[in-house]
């Protein structure tokens, strides 16, 4: 037996409430606003001259 933390429904089977709980909870709750997810340190990218590339690929020859 399965029961739904937020309505209290009860469920037989955990696909039956997997697939029922984010529609009651969006139900439940409609006004939440999701907050963007945390963002580490910005990544810096560079410029490699052609030679060096073609020195690492003359290694895979």
């Amino acid at each position: 037996m399965y029961i739904c933390p937020t309505c209290h429904r009860r469920f037989q089977e955990e696909q039956k409430l997997t697939k029922h709980f984010l529609s009651c909870w969006k139900e439940q709750h409609p006004f939440h606003q999701s907050k963007s997810a945390p963002k580490g340190k910005d990544i810096e990218t560079r410029k490699v001259n052609k030679d060096i590339i073609n020195f690492f690929n003359s290694f895979k020859e």
